[in-house]
């Protein structure tokens, strides 16, 4: 007891430096308001320090996206993903936006495929909506930098909305710039690296996310259904229209609003808001989730732990976000909730999940992000500290100067300093996105690239395949210039983005892998490759590799058709037809997990001759025997002198005449379950990726319809936008009442 005495006048003294370290950092307390109130164009210069604020933060990134590169009338390329989404915003544009449809069936990439079925719509919504304004490359360059310019904003509202006091909300957007700039992650996205890399659907979504937890906060509030819930189903709607892992995300953050308002009425709201949005999106989530199945998934691997947290450019931030623990703590604000919240639940889920179907370091960007959020609490409680202070000081005229400067003058010297460090630091953003959008027509090869696609295009119909070879096609801008073949022509081409949206992508893998040079030369397999390709139905080869130019010189089964120096043009000899009567009688295979196992049929190209069909559990599949394996299996020749007389492949339908009823055809086009046939039973899925049909007519159509799923997403969209359309009507009618009462009203006072 005696040593509790003697330690109590230390603790009493530390607790009243705390409470006074409480009161001062009390935005507008009664210190600080007393200095304030002898200010007599305070609000002027708040106004001011603002808009400096905010003319700093954008012409940063106009620093970084000037006008003149924006709003060049070229196509905006990188060494990743942003070169390709040029040919899925011009296939949205022409092929879905006029029948006002969100996804559909693409024969320009892989073996055809689901086009933005399993891809996030929202970007090439707005492109499409865009280039009705401006030309298809300048309308594609906005979208691309919209979330760069939006998170500044978007978290300045955040702030705001959840009625941070000045400076935080200021702060708050200043933490979003240098969170742009971060260049120790590329792939993650939601920074202007991730962005000019192709990642800008997820850093529309993330700004988006941002504007939904302030205006959520507020609607939890009124708990009206108005529009604030109007606004916050569509941005939902937005949130689900724009990245998977954005919408993860937001599940996970959306209970931290909740916690701030505590009651069933708050409860309700969010629910509510999340069932309309849901329904908005459905007519596109609900077959994303219900076919999934029909994908290639890539098991992303992200070993993170906590070092991958702390990075070095974030350690100025980290010790600000450790005092604004220490103020959050101290003050037991409850308006801090989100941004601890985050980090409880994020870093825990991020490290325990680094093997699936998504990247886990996807979500790392909201951890960085909510440092910068609690690193802009801590520099906003020191500000008010520091003026409260500096309200002690004497004399008044000295004390005058430090508290006006500190008040007006410290936002912007701060978001100043942050722009002048990231400058000095030479950002990568700056120069690549010099180089990505000066575009494609502005690099060194582009009369090359630009006679490559001339001549492709003179040519008949037919899927092209192309040897990489980096070291050339970076002069293109990137070594995915020739995904755009289909974009630049009537070609067809094997590789493209987008890869677990195509069933057929992990085989044209394999095709690629044995057609390429290897590491080791005896890997390579090039006579196995050509079965392949031929399977495959590709027609055209582009080879710039000396050693695989001289395989196909050698090789009687292709014929050289053209050179453009460096490059070689070959065509395979043959038919080219996408339709083909089998050579021998499927078998059937039931198995859980189709494409794992089809590989090892694959693999062995002698295996390519005997088809094998997925047992669905149809009757007419019945007629097929059943095999527990998918090698080795035995020749069982058609008896047929039935032939293919003619074939006509247009995007989402295939028609062709035959005189071999009731013999199955092959069908070199990728399986999806949305194909239908009128003269067939059928399509089933065949090995390994494509179709296969029965006819029951000479005339058979194959064309892409519509599921189940497609059809119930439909309707609950409809049943969405009908209780928003309620809504609307509603609340204007609600409007105009309230205003002819106050008229009302307002006359009988008169009287």
């Amino acid at each position: 007891m005696n040593n509790l005495k003697y330690f109590s006048p230390g603790i009493s003294r530390i607790k009243s430096f705390l409470n006074a370290l409480k009161s001062f950092s009390t935005p507008f307390n009664k210190i600080s308001e007393k200095e304030f109130l002898s200010f007599t164009k305070r609000r002027l210069f708040f106004t001011l320090s603002l808009i400096i604020t905010i003319l700093v933060i954008y012409g940063m990134l106009f620093y970084t996206f000037t006008p003149e590169i924006i709003f060049k009338d070229t196509t905006a390329i990188s060494n990743w993903d942003t070169t390709s989404h040029n040919y899925i915003a011009k296939f949205f544009i022409e092929e879905l936006f006029p029948d006002f449809r969100m996804t559909g069936w693409d024969m320009g990439w892989f073996a055809g495929m689901p086009m933005l079925t399993f891809y996030f719509p929202l970007p090439y919504i707005l492109i499409a909506l865009l280039s009705k304004i401006f030309v298809f490359n300048i309308s594609f360059k906005l979208v691309t930098i919209l979330g760069s310019f939006m998170l500044p904003a978007a978290v300045y509202y955040f702030g705001k909305s959840l009625k941070f006091k000045y400076p935080y909300p200021e702060l708050g957007a200043i933490g979003a710039i240098a969170f742009l700039y971060m260049g120790s992650f590329v792939f993650d996205g939601g920074n202007l690296i991730g962005t000019l890399v192709g990642l800008f659907s997820y850093s529309i979504g993330f700004g988006l996310v941002f504007i939904f937890l302030g205006s959520l906060y507020k609607g939890v509030g009124k708990e009206k259904f108005d529009w604030l819930f109007i606004l916050n189903c569509l941005l939902l709607t937005g949130i689900v229209l724009s990245h998977l892992v954005i919408l993860i995300s937001t599940i996970i953050i959306v209970p931290s609003i909740f916690l701030l308002r505590i009651s069933w009425k708050s409860a309700r709201y969010i629910i509510a808001v999340f069932v309309v949005g849901f329904l908005l999106s459905a007519s596109w989530s609900l077959p994303f989730v219900l076919q999934i199945e029909w994908t290639s998934p890539l098991l992303w691997v992200g070993n993170l732990n906590m070092e991958s947290f702390c990075p070095r450019e974030l350690v100025p931030a980290m010790i600000f976000a450790i005092i604004g623990l220490f103020f959050a703590a101290l003050k037991k604000d409850k308006k801090i909730i989100p941004i601890v919240w985050t980090f409880v639940v994020f870093i825990p889920f991020i490290i325990s999940y680094n093997v699936g179907r998504i990247y886990n370091i996807r979500f790392r960007p909201f951890v960085f992000i909510f440092i910068y959020l609690l690193a802009a609490y801590g520099l906003k409680n020191i500000y008010w500290t520091l003026v409260t202070v500096v309200s002690y000081l004497k004399p008044t005229k000295i004390r005058e100067i430090i508290s006006r400067s500190i008040a007006v003058a410290l936002i912007p010297i701060i978001v100043i300093s942050v722009s002048i460090a990231i400058i000095a630091d030479k950002p990568r953003a700056k120069s690549l996105a010099e180089f990505f959008y000066n575009g494609l027509e502005e690099t060194e090869e582009w009369e090359l690239y630009n006679d490559i696609m001339e001549y492709l295009d003179s040519l008949p119909y037919g899927r092209v395949m192309h040897d990489y070879n980096d070291d050339l096609m970076i002069k293109f801008g990137g070594n995915r210039a020739f995904e755009l073949i289909p974009y630049w022509t009537k070609q067809p081409v094997t590789d493209g983005l987008l890869t677990e949206s195509a069933f057929s992508s992990h085989f044209h893998i394999i095709n690629e892998d044995h057609f390429r040079l290897r590491e080791d030369p005896s890997l390579r397999e090039y006579e196995t490759s050509m079965k392949y390709l031929i399977y495959y139905n590709i027609r055209y080869i582009i080879a710039s590799t000396p050693e695989i130019i001289e395989d196909l010189n050698n090789d009687s089964k292709v014929e050289l058709i053209n050179k453009i120096e460096p490059y070689y043009f070959y065509e395979i000899i043959g038919p080219h037809n996408f339709v083909e009567i089998a050579e021998n009688i499927p078998y059937r295979y039931k198995i859980d997990d189709w494409l794992t196992e089809i590989k090892y049929w694959y693999w062995y190209e002698e295996n390519i001759d005997n088809p094998v069909v997925y047992d669905d559990g149809s009757k007419e599949l019945e007629q097929f025997e059943v095999t527990e394996r998918v090698i080795d299996l035995a020749d069982n020749p058609v008896n047929t002198n039935g032939e293919v007389i003619s074939e006509t492949i247009e995007r989402e339908k295939i028609e062709f005449t035959t005189t071999a009823i009731g013999v199955p055809h092959i069908i070199k086009v990728s399986y999806f379950p949305n194909w239908k046939a009128i003269g067939a039973k059928g399509p089933y899925l065949a090995a390994p990726s494509i179709m296969m049909v029965i006819p029951t007519q000479e005339n058979v159509t194959i064309y892409y319809g519509t599921t189940f799923a497609n059809r119930i997403g439909i309707a609950l969209s409809v049943f969405g936008w009908a209780v928003i359309g309620f809504l609307l009507i509603l609340n204007i009618l609600l409007y105009f009442k309230k205003k002819k009462n106050k008229k009302l009203s307002n006359k009988s006072m008169y009287f």
